[in-house]
C-alpha cells in the first residue's frame, strides 16, 4: 500500500503537523507513506517538498500570492480565513503520483492544489477535512453565516469591493460543487461535527463520509508531575490555580472566542489565579501579555516543552465557538489537565463532562466561569480519567489503523461511489 499525502503550511504548525503525526504512524505499521509539503525546510523520513529548489519555492510563492488575487479587490481581508482556491498544482504533477495507491489530502490551500484537476484522478482520494472550507465558497469558518447551504455569496466577511466585481464566495461555491462531485474523493471529518457538517453541505453530500478522531502524539503528550514541570517552568509549585489558554485575536479571529476569556479574566484574578497564555501575542493584545497575573510563554514550537505547560496547568481553558478539532485541547487532556469550554462545534464532541472537563453554553462568559470553578474542585480525580480517555480517543496509533483500514477498502472498492484504481 503507497500513500502520498498533500498538505499546505509549516509542519511545526496547524494542519501539517496533524498530517505529519499520521504519516510517521503509518510508516511505523508498515505503509509507504509519502508526505509532499510546501514547507520551505522538509524534514523527517518520507517528507519531501512538492516543488524543490530555489525555483521551486519562488513558483509556490506565485502561486499562493496569485490565489489570493481576487480578495485584493476588497478593503479588508482576514488574512487566513479566506481562501480562494482558484489555482494550483494538477494533482497529476505531483512527485510519486504515479506510484500512489492512494491520494490523501489535507490542507491544500495556498494555491498547493488545483482542485479542477481531482476531476480526472484515477485513484481513490482521501481528503481529510480540518475545517469547513471545502462546504463553503471561500471562507474557513462560517462564523455564523448560513449561506453556505444556499450557494454562498452576498459573503458577510467580504465588505463593498473597490469597484463593482462578482463575489468570489459564489463563483468558489459554484466551482466546488461543479468539480468536486465528479472526483473519486472520500471525505473524512476530523470529528462528529465536521462529518455532520460534510453530510449536510449540497458540495459534499453525495461523497463517501466518514467520521476519524483528529490523531495527536501520545507518545510525548502525557502526564508528567504538576510540581515538577512548575518548578522546571520558574513557577510556585504549590501555588495557583494556574489556568492555561492560547493567545488569539479577538479582532482577526472572533470564533476563536478570545473576548470570553477576557470577560472573565477579572474574575479568575479573584480566584487566585494565574492565567498562562502560549502563541503569538496579538498586536492589539500586546498590553495583557504585561498585565498583573498574566504569564506570557510565547510561542513553542518544542513539543516536550508544551507538554510541560500543559501538564503545570489546574485547567486548560478553551473559550472557541468554531472549531474542527481542537488539538490542544486533546493535548492538554492527554497530559492529565481537564478542559473548560463552550458546548458547540467540536469542542462538544471531544469535552465529556465529568470525565475530562465541564461544558458552558455557548458563548456564555458566566457560564464558563461557572465550568472552570467546578473543575478547580476535581482536578486530581479528573487526571487520570483525561490522560487514558485521550490515549483511547485520539492517540495517534488509533487513527492512523483506521485510516489505514480505509485505505484497504478504497482499493478494494468497498467504498460507495468510489472505484478503485
Amino acid at each position: 500500500m503507497k500513500v502520498l499525502h498533500l498538505a499546505a503550511g509549516q509542519l511545526s504548525r496547524g494542519a501539517s503537523r496533524g498530517a505529519l503525526w499520521l504519516h510517521q504512524a503509518l510508516l511505523a505499521q508498515g505503509i509507504e507513506s509519502r508526505l509532499l509539503t510546501t514547507d520551505p525546510h522538509p524534514r523527517g523520513v518520507g517528507v519531501a517538498s512538492v516543488a524543490p529548489g530555489r525555483w521551486g519555492r519562488f513558483g509556490l510563492r506565485t502561486l499562493q500570492q496569485l490565489d489570493r488575487l481576487p480578495l485584493r479587490l476588497y478593503r479588508f481581508d482576514r488574512r487566513g480565513t479566506l481562501s480562494p482556491g482558484w489555482v494550483g498544482l494538477p494533482i497529476q504533477a505531483m512527485p510519486g503520483y504515479g506510484e500512489a495507491d492512494v491520494i490523501h489530502l489535507h490542507w491544500i490551500n495556498d494555491g498547493l492544489l488545483d482542485l479542477r484537476s481531482l476531476r480526472g484522478c484515477a485513484k481513490p482520494i482521501v481528503w481529510t477535512v480540518r475545517d469547513l472550507w471545502p462546504t463553503t465558497g471561500l471562507c474557513h469558518y462560517p462564523q455564523g453565516c448560513e449561506r453556505q447551504g444556499k450557494g454562498c455569496g452576498h459573503c458577510p466577511l467580504l465588505p463593498s469591493p473597490l469597484w463593482p466585481w462578482p463575489d468570489p464566495s459564489q463563483r468558489g461555491y459554484r466551482r466546488k460543487r461543479r468539480w468536486l462531485k465528479q472526483a473519486p474523493i472520500t471525505y473524512v471529518g476530523i470529528s462528529p461535527w465536521v462529518a455532520g457538517q460534510l453530510r449536510a453541505s449540497p458540495i459534499t453530500a453525495r461523497s463517501p463520509v466518514e467520521m476519524i478522531w483528529n490523531g495527536i502524539n501520545t507518545t510525548v503528550f502525557q502526564p508528567m508531575s504538576r510540581i515538577e514541570a512548575r518548578r522546571d517552568m520558574g513557577l510556585d509549585p504549590e501555588g495557583g490555580p494556574y489556568f492555561l489558554a492560547e493567545w488569539r485575536s479577538p479582532r482577526s479571529e472572533p470564533w476563536k472566542g478570545f473576548q470570553h476569556l477576557l470577560a472573565i479574566l477579572p474574575d479568575l484574578r479573584r480566584l487566585g489565579g494565574r492565567l498562562l497564555l502560549f502563541g503569538h501575542v496579538p498586536p492589539e493584545l500586546e498590553g495583557l501579555a504585561k498585565a498583573d497575573g498574566v504569564h506570557n510563554l510565547g510561542r513553542i514550537d518544542d513539543d516536550a516543552q508544551l507538554r510541560q505547560v500543559y501538564a503545570a496547568a489546574d485547567v486548560f481553558i478553551c473559550p472557541t465557538l468554531e472549531e474542527a478539532f481542537g488539538k490542544t485541547m486533546a493535548e492538554a487532556m492527554a497530559c492529565g489537565t481537564p478542559v473548560a469550554a463552550f458546548a458547540c462545534s467540536a469542542p462538544a464532541d471531544l469535552v465529556e463532562p465529568g470525565l475530562t472537563g465541564a461544558l458552558a453554553a455557548a458563548g456564555d462568559s458566566a457560564a464558563l466561569l461557572q465550568a472552570i470553578r467546578h473543575l478547580l474542585q476535581q482536578t486530581d480525580r479528573l487526571a487520570a480519567h483525561c490522560a487514558e480517555r485521550a490515549r483511547q480517543r485520539f492517540g495517534e496509533t488509533a487513527s492512523a489503523g483506521a485510516y489505514a483500514n480505509l485505505y484497504e477498502r478504497l482499493c478494494a472498492g468497498a467504498v460507495p461511489g468510489v472505484q478503485p484504481p
